[in-house]
């Protein structure tokens, strides 16, 4: 090799480093299975073969109680074609050939236990080849959505979208070629999904991400919103920015990665149970579905993926839910009827699949639950002097009556923007900044937390529908009349500057003002420079 060079130009640093990269990364890759599969260990002798399956493995090892289908083995069928023929890693093929689209399969992978790499060359090829494969899938996604393949939502999904989004996307300030840039896009998804779902998405939220991910690989799931929106804007470019229908692909394309994700997730709880076969018994599927929700909802748990529980750790999670947790017998009554609808069918075993329908109805179900406990809470505090109009004073509440509910420090409300200390030595909580906080958030993920629903935006959301369909001159006469019957009385807040920056800092102190039980007070470091439309500025709060 040196004497052939001889006659060459020398090969560039760059090249021999990738070169490098590659076989660490290889062999880095045959190690990480080997591990991988030590690793199963873990799960009982029983669930292995079903562990392989429900990951997409290539090959299956047999059960002791199942023998080898012979005929079956001849022939293996190909693999899916992946969405935009990039080559992937032999994971991607079988998670195309389970029917798994690259996001999701990508998502897991940055998930799920693997080697570990040494500080140096191996760690910066393993952090730049996860990070490098998070984005070829997700563009892979987002081709499949604009070619109209994607097999996780269809046209009549996103029609609907686009309606959903429409007046929030008029009220913005668009770019010259029609669509919107990335501060006002995250700002009117932020919005969309604390709507529609009350989830604070990572990566969308002003106010940043409380949540410090443990190591890296959880760090690029928690940006997978981020990275998505800035697939988006290459695609189309930033001069142009991005119209309805982006941002409505971009929508459906996250609920869909989301969604992925939590049956992933429930392939751990399903697999470490170690069921002898591939069904199993009424009792079984709601073990499976305790384990998957109690660790959904456990507090302490919130850095983690959900990928890595034992079924020990999963059944002290609901044992210890059962004890802290009061919404968990509205859960388990949840679980108790999906499978009596699947009793009721004459059904008596369940497969996983079961259990997929199962989780995505209690999830749902789960989310009335979290916002029926948020709306007795603010029954409770609103009880105290100055409820009504929500603001309550601090002493109030760390009396006895109140202390099982608030027992966040000074310093955390501080944060939130939520004390009022104008009168110095007696200082109030704004309760709806108080409510609108993640120590009020149950249900958490990789990519969001499901939180209070947010009164405010329902008030907003009108007020939008209005501007939409009205002129630049007469948008704030018009919503002052609608919030003056929506309150039933004259208007208590001062008259509404012309023109109206609906998503400003000032018309957020309006909305405070008229609607105090409802709309947080603004903090000043989510508007920045007055009434600029709010940015998610960094991922995760100092």
């Amino acid at each position: 090799f040196a004497i052939k060079q001889q006659s060459k130009p020398p090969i560039p640093l760059s090249k021999l480093r990738r070169a490098l990269c590659t076989f660490v990364a290889m062999n880095a890759a045959i190690l990480s299975v080997l591990l991988f599969a030590l690793a199963d260990a873990q799960v009982p002798v029983d669930g292995v073969a079903l562990m392989q399956k429900l990951r997409g493995a290539k090959t299956t090892v047999p059960s002791p109680v199942d023998e080898p289908d012979i005929e079956a083995s001849k022939e293996i069928p190909a693999p899916k074609q992946l969405f935009n023929s990039q080559q992937y890693s032999h994971d991607d093929e079988s998670c195309s050939a389970e029917g798994i689209t690259p996001g999701v399969c990508a998502l897991a992978s940055l998930a799920r236990p693997a080697w570990t790499p040494a500080p140096g060359l191996a760690e910066d090829c393993d952090k730049k080849e996860s990070a490098d494969r998070l984005e070829r899938a997700l563009i892979a996604e987002i081709e499949a959505a604009l070619s109209g393949n994607h097999t996780g939502f269809d046209a009549t999904r996103l029609a609907e979208l686009e309606v959903e989004l429409q007046s929030t996307f008029i009220t913005l300030p668009q770019e010259a070629g029609g669509g919107l840039a990335l501060a006002p896009a995250r700002y009117l998804l932020h919005q969309h999904f604390l709507r529609q779902k009350s989830w604070y998405v990572r990566g969308l939220d002003p106010a940043g991400d409380g949540r410090k991910p443990p190591e890296e690989k959880e760090a690029l799931r928690s940006r997978v919103a981020g990275h998505l929106l800035e697939v988006l804007e290459k695609k189309v470019g930033p001069q142009k920015g991005l119209d309805m229908k982006m941002l409505a692909i971009f929508v459906a394309t996250l609920e869909h990665l989301i969604q992925g994700d939590q049956h992933e997730r429930l392939k751990q709880a399903w697999a470490v149970h170690g069921f002898q076969s591939e069904m199993t018994d009424a009792a079984g599927l709601t073990s499976v579905l305790e384990v998957f929700m109690a660790h959904y909802v456990y507090v302490s748990t919130k850095a983690e993926s959900g990928y890595t529980f034992t079924l020990e750790k999963g059944r002290k999670e609901v044992q210890t839910i059962q004890k802290i947790y009061t919404g968990w017998p509205q859960v388990q009554d949840f679980i108790r009827e999906q499978l009596e609808k699947h009793s009721l069918r004459g059904t008596k075993a369940f497969r996983f699949e079961d259990a997929v329908k199962a989780a995505d109805a209690v999830l749902i179900l789960f989310q009335e639950v979290s916002g029926s406990m948020c709306h007795d809470m603010m029954h409770s505090f609103s009880s105290f002097a100055g409820g009504d109009l929500g603001r309550v004073n601090l002493k109030d509440l760390r009396s006895s009556k109140a202390n099982s509910l608030f027992r966040e420090s000074d310093e955390y409300l501080r944060e939130l923007g939520a004390l009022d200390e104008s009168s110095p030595g007696n200082p109030y909580v704004f309760l709806p900044n108080y409510m609108l906080g993640p120590s009020n958030c149950d249900g958490t993920t990789s990519f969001y937390d499901l939180c209070c629903p947010n009164e405010c935006e329902v008030h907003k959301a009108h007020f939008e529908s209005i501007v939409a369909k009205t002129s630049s001159q007469e948008a704030a006469s018009a919503v002052a009349k609608a919030a003056a019957e929506r309150l039933g009385s004259p208007l208590p807040a001062a008259k509404l500057n012309t023109p109206l920056a609906l998503h400003g800092k000032d018309f957020a102190l309006w909305l405070h003002d008229v609607f105090p039980k409802d709309c947080p007070m603004p903090r000043e470091a989510d508007f920045g420079d007055g009434n600029v439309v709010p940015d998610a500025k960094k991922d995760f709060q100092d």
